[in-house]
């Protein structure tokens, strides 16, 4: 279920009011009914920590996990303003971790630790990019979730024709700010599964909210970024077109 902070914000963030109220009727109608619930909450520039806070302490009483993604500036969005960049979301969240901390909450979270601290800025990754990867009417979605730059029939064909080193923080400009779950959390799991003795030290210390942040990655060298949306609408539509004619 979509549901990105509570009351106000909610209806705000989509721009229709009532929708929180009958997001949370369906979800308590999907409990009775037996099914586990998960929401989805996208968190953008602008939103107080504080208010985030309270909303994860209403979720977890709501009894529902909740998977948190950084606002990243898709390609074609309208309002490009309220995005937030890697460093604003590093300092968000761990603003965000501290009250948790103070407050003894205890949050049903759908991520992993070691993501979370990445998103905290506790150390940095690379996205992997095919272990969340999209398929809708057009196929595979290429490269990833989250840009759209043309489609594979197959997922064989997602991974044997995306160049995928042209891809990344730090490789493309679309991608500079990117910390978004679909890609990150495949990273988190193969360090988990690679590197168990530093899964455990997490265990054991917890997520850290002060102190400096990892180094970023360097961005100097990303290509530009490429416009493909128009290209692909126009062969989609002659796809279509011929085979209306067939």
């Amino acid at each position: 279920m979509h549901l990105d902070g509570l009351n106000a914000h909610h209806d705000k963030a989509v721009a229709q009011k009532g929708v929180f109220d009958r997001a949370i009727r369906a979800i308590k109608a999907a409990q009775d009914a037996g099914f586990a619930v998960n929401v989805n909450a996208t968190v953008f520039d602008g939103y107080p920590a504080n208010e985030l806070a309270d909303y994860l302490d209403y979720t977890a009483k709501l009894g529902v996990n909740v998977s948190i993604s950084p606002g990243f500036a898709y390609e074609r969005a309208p309002d490009q303003a309220h995005f937030l960049n890697r460093q604003k979301t590093k300092n968000f969240f761990r603003e965000v971790w501290a009250i948790g901390k103070k407050r003894g909450s205890k949050w049903q979270l759908s991520h992993s630790p070691m993501f979370l601290d990445f998103l905290l800025g506790n150390q940095e990754m690379q996205c992997t990019p095919w272990g969340m990867p999209t398929r809708n009417v057009f196929g595979w979605q290429k490269p990833c979730y989250l840009l759209g730059e043309g489609y594979a029939k197959t997922y064989k064909d997602l991974i044997e024709t995306t160049d995928w080193d042209k891809y990344g923080t730090g490789n493309y400009e679309k991608c500079a700010d990117c910390m978004a779950h679909c890609g990150y959390e495949p990273t988190a799991a193969n360090i988990a599964f690679s590197n168990p003795l530093k899964m455990l030290k997490l265990a054991f210390t917890g997520l850290r909210t002060s102190g400096p942040l990892a180094p970023e990655i360097d961005l100097s060298k990303a290509r530009p970024a490429e416009e493909h949306h128009e290209r692909i609408v126009a062969e989609e539509m002659d796809k279509i077109e011929r085979n209306k004619a067939a």
